[in-house]
């Protein structure tokens, strides 16, 4: 289907682009109202006519040719902030004021075609899912970033899809037909990880059986994703700084330099500019590798998103356990959209796949979302706080409990959460069991709730 927008200036050109894609349109730029009414004649009914309305083109002058078009297709005008376009009473036309930017622009014109009934603009490729004004700004600045070779540095808490935007920017680069290879460095002892990076030699270490291939050399000619980066140690840092400024590297064990090119995506949770003001980041390898920043922003600040989110995976959990998609309740709908979820997206959906296994008559209430907090946002808040006075060790001791109590009892979930493999969480908790000081009864005696089971 076609869609026409009349913009003698191309001042839509981008905003327009991508949400055409999403709904498989093909857009076509006209500069008059003449242009228009030719278009729509020879081209057939579109699905949509957007016009971008600034003078010479009138208020007035629309209000008297639309309605001679005599077609039934819906419209969107974008007209000066501030001004009165009288257009509002005619049938199946929606005004919106025209934003300052892009970005901005985009998320009203989205908004505005989910009045006129196209539902399709919240899911976008790559399983991004919302239509918050800062996830269009994220999305806006992905597509700026993905067509060159620069490299890219995600940042964003835990859970809040940085690999995602990984694929987003892979997907619509030049190197979309050769390999994304990630590396996930919390999931590799650092002794190991240059081995993992640059691979190495037999023989070049106990243990080194047989030559690994690095993935700096499965990554050629495609992308690399460097997930959490800020684990990579400084001496280790050092040579990494290097490949990524010569894209030449040698493998462990090795003394012959091997080239590669690939396209660099990193990745953390935690401030890299902070963490170079503490000294455990290289200054140099961070202006290396944040050419381009892309900040993700976290659950609780997408506003208008949780519901969107909560719908895509109901119906995805219910289709894979083979249940009917279950109904939201108001109230628990309400509770997901006031918790602060401190483990973003990845809690949101780990908590609704739960939530549709345990459900009774297909649909979804407050007690089938254990979340380990009361309806009452505030009364949780104030069962989390930690009491003042305690040393490091109870500190830790006391929020990965109250980590564990929030994530449902989920040791998996908890140790995501906290950044730590499930055998460390597991290791703390036997720990605590069997020491002399048992924070875990201090702390339950603290908050008033029951023992956690298996703790």
């Amino acid at each position: 289907m076609n869609i026409l927008i009349l913009d003698d200036q191309l001042e839509l050109a981008d905003p327009v682009r991508r949400l055409a894609r999403l709904h498989d349109w093909q857009p076509h730029f006209v500069g008059s109202l003449q242009e228009l009414e030719l278009a729509i004649h020879a081209q057939g009914r579109p699905a949509l006519v957007v016009i971008n309305q600034q003078p010479p083109l009138t208020a007035w002058e629309l209000g008297q040719r639309l309605p001679r078009l005599n077609v039934d297709v819906p419209f969107v005008v974008l007209t000066a902030p501030g001004s009165e376009s009288g257009l509002d009473h005619l049938p199946g036309v929606v005004c919106i004021e025209r934003p300052m930017s892009g970005a901005e622009t985009e998320r009203q014109l989205a908004q505005a075609l989910n009045r006129l009934g196209f539902q399709s603009d919240a899911i976008y490729p790559q399983g991004i899912i919302g239509n918050s004004k800062q996830l269009h700004e994220v999305l806006v600045r992905v597509e700026k970033a993905a067509p060159g070779d620069a490299n890219v540095c995600i940042s964003g808490e835990s859970g809040t899809g940085k690999e995602l935007i990984a694929r987003a920017i892979h997907m619509q680069s030049a190197r979309v037909d050769r390999p994304l290879v990630t590396l996930d460095c919390t999931a590799i002892p650092e002794a190991l990880i240059e081995s993992h990076l640059f691979g190495h030699v037999r023989g070049s270490f106990t243990g080194a059986v047989e030559n690994r291939t690095g993935f700096f050399t499965l990554a050629h000619t495609g992308t690399l994703f460097i997930d959490e980066i800020s684990e990579i140690g400084l001496p280790l840092q050092a040579k990494l700084l290097r490949a990524i400024q010569t894209r030449e590297f040698v493998k462990v064990g090795d003394s012959k330099p091997t080239r590669t090119d690939i396209r660099l995506i990193t990745a953390s949770n935690k401030d890299l500019r902070r963490a170079v003001r503490e000294g455990t980041f290289r200054e140099d390898l961070y202006y290396r590798i944040a050419v381009v920043m892309v900040e993700m922003p976290p659950l609780r600040d997408r506003e208008g998103d949780i519901a969107l989110l909560a719908e895509h995976f109901l119906g995805k959990f219910a289709a894979a356990h083979r249940k009917p998609v279950p109904r939201l309740l108001p109230r628990a709908l309400e509770l997901l959209e006031t918790y602060d979820w401190p483990g973003n997206v990845r809690q949101l959906e780990n908590c609704l796949e739960q939530a549709v296994v345990l459900c009774e008559n297909d649909r979804i209430d407050v007690s089938d979302l254990l979340l380990g907090v009361d309806a009452s946002k505030e009364r949780s808040d104030k069962q989390a706080e930690l009491p003042f006075g305690l040393t490091l060790q109870e500190l830790e001791h006391r929020y990965i409990l109250q980590t564990l109590a929030r994530a449902g009892n989920n040791r998996t979930q908890t140790a995501k959460l906290l950044g730590i493999s499930l055998r460390s969480l597991q290791y703390k908790l036997k720990a605590y069991r069997e020491g002399s000081f048992d924070p875990v009864a201090q702390f339950e005696r603290a908050c008033e709730v029951e023992p956690s089971v298996g703790v």
